[in-house]
């Protein structure tokens, strides 16, 4: 925990092209990393690494300004989007289709409240969507101003049950593989062990649900792996953070950084 996502990739033999984009997690639910600096925290899943010019690439580091202006011109309603939602098909009141309409009309609240559901799956975006357009970042976006309105569900949950063609609207794995542009993509290992040996890592004091947790060390102080580095403040939900190195700690804005 601390290394950098590049140290990763270099462990892994490297990249094999030279202008490469970074996705931290799934493909599906990444997040794009900003650069190789990016350290390693305990929630990191998959490092997926891709030619800069990827669709995926592209699809996630999308501006909004852009996915708005987009959605506004080009989506047609045709609900393909809210049809193929997981949670839509759970019976739970999400309805991607219409969050898309609030990018050019001023819809009702119902329209607002189908935002506060969406479990970002972006099965909508990456699958569903002819148009190759961006429901659910219309739905993220809308969601703060979904819940300063105090826009939830307000029926009874008794109502909500299973959409009739629920087990009939599943996503193939290989359908999916290959609308995602990875079919030439081999999954294959080898899977090797490798002991890292760093002389330097960042410990991030947020990487966690809640707030920032504090540091308990401070700078010049020496650390030996599993202290204690940082603590959630009294009554906040937080985690508590441990060196994973051997060192001199050294305490920044937002992490803890150790020299070993």
């Amino acid at each position: 925990m601390g290394i950098t996502i590049g140290e990763v990739i270099d462990a892994a033999g490297g990249p094999t092209v030279s202008d490469i984009g970074v996705l931290l997690g799934g493909v599906m639910m990444a997040k794009p990393a900003a650069n190789l600096d990016v350290p390693v925290t305990k929630t990191t899943g998959g490092i997926i690494v891709l030619p800069a010019s990827h669709s995926l690439i592209q699809r996630h580091n999308a501006p909004m300004i852009q996915v708005n202006r987009i959605g506004r011109s080009a989506c047609d309603q045709c609900r393909f989007c809210t049809e193929f939602c997981p949670r839509f098909l759970l019976g739970h009141p999400i309805q991607p289709h219409r969050a898309m309409q609030s990018l050019g009309f001023a819809t009702g609240a119902d329209a607002m409240v189908a935002t506060l559901y969406c479990c970002e799956c972006n099965l909508c975006s990456l699958y569903a969507c002819p148009e190759d357009l961006d429901p659910k970042n219309v739905c993220v976006q809308a969601k703060p101003l979904a819940r300063e309105r105090d826009l939830t569900f307000k029926g009874d949950p008794a109502t909500i049950t299973p959409h009739p063609m629920a087990e009939y609207r599943r996503v193939p794995m290989r359908r999916l593989i290959a609308k995602l542009g990875l079919g030439e993509f081999n999954n294959v290992g080898p899977l090797d062990e490798h002991v890292f040996a760093p002389r330097k890592v960042n410990v991030l004091l947020k990487q966690h649900a809640g707030v920032p947790s504090v540091a308990v060390v401070k700078s010049g102080d020496r650390v030996r792996v599993g202290d204690l580095l940082a603590a959630p403040p009294q009554g906040k939900l937080g985690a508590r953070i441990h060196a994973s190195i051997d060192g001199v700690a050294t305490v920044t804005g937002d992490a803890v950084v150790i020299q070993a």
